[in-house]
């Protein structure tokens, strides 16, 4: 017993010490893509461009300026963390080649969804609005593109061989792209939902009940549908794959009633002024919850799911 004690010992010790140095390696990839895009806006000259890039001066005619700087950001600090990964990837005897395939992956996911958020970024408060929310365009692009950006400084990108678990290789690349894409997803709904409670009009009054905490919890449940849908497609077993189909469009029937009570209630607004509203609004969700409870045909609409992501997604 002593002896198999000692050993369990032997192993947590181990796996702490290599969980500390994908802590730190993470840690240190974040800080010094940080040094480096300063060093690139800061003293372009250094890295062999002109002292003012027309690409520059491009961002800053826009006025967002500070958003480009995040995604150049993340986009330096991935490849950095899988250098530093690499070698705690080797001591956790991970697969180092898979790993790189799917930081590419990741990579090129972020470098799309910043494509894609320049294409809407005019519907965004811009930061120097007199009267505006600030920030929340740059808020928005951190929380969409954390996620690949965790999954490779943390190293789950460098996937384990067979474990105990009894995922191949394979099953844990795709259930690394599905999680990444769960939550992608799940986080832009969220934004989604709430730029619609901000720029809601039928009636003005309405739009603390499409806001806080309605658009949030309506956006987030459509686009967490929509990733556990992609989710689904990554799917090898088609047992799994209509059980994720199954997940999805429960939390797509989720999001369509917190729609659908939203916007009912905010049509109290044609009576109630924005001040009464902004507490019915603040209310409604969980009124809808609490009827979901106690009437069976509405649970079969209002079912409150935890967002999980598939297993070994991040491991």
């Amino acid at each position: 017993m002593s002896g198999t004690s000692d050993a369990r010992t032997g192993t947590d010790a181990a796996r702490s010490r290599v969980n500390a140095l994908r802590i730190t390696a993470g840690a240190t990839a974040i800080a010094g893509a940080l040094a480096l895009t300063i060093a690139l806006v800061a003293t372009p000259e250094r890295f062999g461009l002109p002292s003012s890039p027309a690409f520059f001066e491009r961002v800053r005619a826009t006025g967002r300026g500070m958003e480009a700087f995040i995604v150049a950001w993340f986009l330096v600090a991935m490849p950095l963390a899988g250098l530093l990964q690499a070698p705690v990837a080797w001591l956790r005897r991970a697969r180092i080649g898979a790993g790189w395939v799917l930081l590419a992956a990741q990579w090129l996911i972020t470098v799309l969804l910043a494509a894609a958020a320049w294409q809407v970024e005019g519907i965004f408060p811009a930061s120097d609005s007199p009267g505006r929310t600030d920030g929340l365009f740059g808020a928005a692009l951190l929380l969409v593109l954390g996620p690949p950006l965790f999954a490779v400084c943390s190293g789950s990108v460098f996937p384990m061989v067979p474990g105990a678990d009894g995922l191949t290789v394979g099953e844990r690349m795709r259930a690394h792209l599905a999680g990444t894409a769960v939550l992608v997803c799940g986080f832009g709904g969220a934004f989604a939902g709430l730029l619609c409670g901000l720029s809601f009009g039928f009636p003005d009054a309405g739009a603390p009940a499409m806001f806080l905490p309605g658009g949030l919890l309506w956006g987030f449940f459509s686009g967490t549908a929509v990733g556990t849908s992609i989710s689904a497609a990554l799917r090898r077993s088609p047992g799994s794959r209509q059980a994720t189909l199954a997940v999805a469009a429960s939390f797509a029937r989720m999001a369509t009633s917190l729609l659908a009570a939203c916007l009912g209630t905010a049509q109290l607004g044609w009576f109630l002024p924005t001040g009464i509203m902004v507490p019915v609004g603040l209310v409604a969700p969980y009124l809808l919850l609490w009827l979901a409870g106690r009437d069976e045909r509405l649970a079969r609409w209002v079912e409150w799911r935890t967002v999980e992501v598939p297993k070994g997604a991040f491991t």
